[in-house]
């Protein structure tokens, strides 16, 4: 076997609803156990998922995770060659999914494709919870945590990984330093990314209907599980729609548009499938004799699966083992990636680098007319890529320069709202050779424009305006055009700072300098 450590990294996992279907195993398993040939696979039973919507009764969670492993390992994956394990058992799954919820909008989970899409299906159900609606981002813990390379889905599940992807490009946005203390280079290297972003592997899905023609699931009751019984399979198949076709035997049929081609195609030998294909089409083979003939196939396929599952249920504990194997080895994985995750978020487990500045010290910066030096980052001066400058001196701002009892919080780029619920634009200018800073923004309400001037010196100085200095530029600009940009200005006349704003006179902004208490 090839050493896991040159191959690349699969996730992915699977809610414990009961014993597994061949809906189940032909768009996951099936794949799964190929898959764990060529990577180094992480394969989880995803049972704290399954309380998102089975909350009020988990009394079945237990025993369909044990269920589950028992398909798993009888549908071939083989604990030498893959990592099995149950979500639950690694409680890194649940503090990285903490974190994320501290930075990722309501937005992005609220147009989550599927999250309207159940609560419609599962009317039934009060499914009005934080734990409904934030599954994805349980579900982006789950797969971030490993770091793999690659998440096995299909088309259909495409939506679920970028959505991971762009939590991490986030959460990487914040913490992605060399150190606490660094915003993000233009030119970082790899190791400054916390989180690198996993790419989709679009797997094959196959057309696999269920026995009413619709897709195979048990909220329809329309399933074959892997552990029916021969008698209890075929007995399915006799009963399974043949798309409303050959009222009359003596019709010819079509085997294309039929659910039961569709099980030929899947598990008939090549020789038995163009057989009963002609015999559909020349009316020469009967409907049910076609369905018998598809349900003897199956049964040859799950009997391996059946008789490798039944070694494990003779002998539990050896299930027992390999999970609690499996997620030891997960707890490995998932710690490594949380040592780093929680030093960058300023949670790690050691104090004993901190620096108590005394508490008359941070008093005399209060009010104090601060710049900073920024002469060591003269790659980000000569960054010509506006967005990555701005996004780099604001990241200074905010880590170094705002005292540490100013809260704000993100609400969209570049706009934060402050503890007494007001809004506060965080904008850049770099100085230009005429020693003016020049802006532009949508004429949008903000209580504050913090204006973060970088100098020819290499010093930053930053000004927290409030609306009354601009209110009346700002709603004239509004009057005339509620989307276009107002251009302006900050220049500098000896020591004073003046704020120039088209048809109005310019303000002095000097006693704005450093005017951190306006954003309490």
């Amino acid at each position: 076997m090839t050493d896991s450590t040159s191959r690349k990294r699969v996730l992915s996992g699977m809610r414990p609803t009961g014993r597994l279907h061949l809906g189940n195993y032909m768009g996951a398993l099936y794949n799964w156990v190929r898959l764990q040939e060529e990577y180094e696979c992480y394969f989880f039973i995803a049972d704290i998922h399954a309380l998102t919507t089975d909350y009020a009764d988990p009394s079945k969670i237990h025993q369909n995770t044990m269920e589950v492993a028992l398909d798993f390992l009888g549908a071939g994956l083989d604990p030498e060659k893959c990592t099995i394990f149950v979500q639950s058992h690694v409680p890194q799954h649940s503090e990285l999914h903490v974190l994320f919820s501290m930075i990722t909008p309501l937005s992005w989970l609220e147009r989550v494709p599927t999250y309207k899409d159940q609560q419609e299906q599962l009317r039934a159900k009060d499914l009005n919870t934080y734990g409904f609606l934030g599954y994805p981002l349980l579900q982006a813990a789950d797969i971030l945590l490993y770091q793999p390379h690659l998440v096995p889905v299909g088309q259909d599940q495409v939506s679920h990984v970028e959505l991971t992807r762009e939590i991490a490009r986030r959460f990487n946005q914040f913490y992605g330093r060399e150190s606490f203390s660094l915003p993000v280079a233009a030119n970082a290297e790899p190791k400054t990314i916390v989180l690198p972003e996993p790419d989709v592997l679009l797997t094959p899905s196959p057309k696999l209907p269920g026995l009413d023609g619709r897709k195979m699931s048990k909220s329809y009751g329309n399933f074959i599980s892997l552990t029916d019984d021969p008698a209890v399979v075929v007995q399915k198949m006799v009963k399974m729609t043949n798309g409303g076709q050959r009222i009359v035997q003596s019709d010819p049929g079509d085997p294309d548009i039929c659910p039961v081609g569709d099980m030929h195609s899947l598990f008939s030998s090549e020789l038995i499938d163009s057989s009963i294909r002609r015999g559909c089409r020349e009316a020469t083979i009967a409907c049910e004799n076609c369905k018998i003939s598809a349900g003897g196939e199956i049964v040859r396929h799950l009997k391996p699966i059946q008789d490798r599952r039944a070694i494990y249920e003779k002998d539990p504990s050896l299930v027992i083992d390999i999970l609690d194997k499996g997620a030891a080895k997960a707890r490995e994985a998932a710690e490594r990636t949380m040592t780093v995750v929680r030093s960058a978020v300023g949670l790690g487990r050691s104090l004993h680098d901190v620096t108590v500045e005394p508490q008359w010290i941070e008093s005399l910066h209060r009010g104090s007319k601060r710049t900073y030096d920024l002469s060591t980052e003269e790659n980000w001066w000569n960054e010509e890529n506006d967005a990555i400058r701005s996004r780099n001196i604001r990241g200074f701002w905010l880590s170094q320069a705002l005292p540490k009892d100013i809260v704000l919080r993100e609400d969209s780029p570049r706009v934060f709202i402050t503890a007494s619920r007001k809004r506060a634009i965080v904008t850049t200018s770099r100085e230009t050779p005429d020693t003016v800073w020049q802006f532009d923004l949508v004429p949008k309400t903000y209580e504050f424009l913090t204006l973060l001037c970088w100098g020819r010196d290499r010093l930053l100085r930053d000004f927290v305006v409030p609306q009354k200095i601009y209110v009346e530029a700002w709603n004239a600009a509004k009057r005339l055009d509620k989307k276009a940009e107002v251009h302006f200005s900050v220049i500098q006349e000896e020591e004073n700072f003046f704020l120039v704003m088209p048809g109005v006179e310019k303000a002095s902004i000097t006693e704005f300098q450093s005017a951190y208490e306006l954003l309490q």
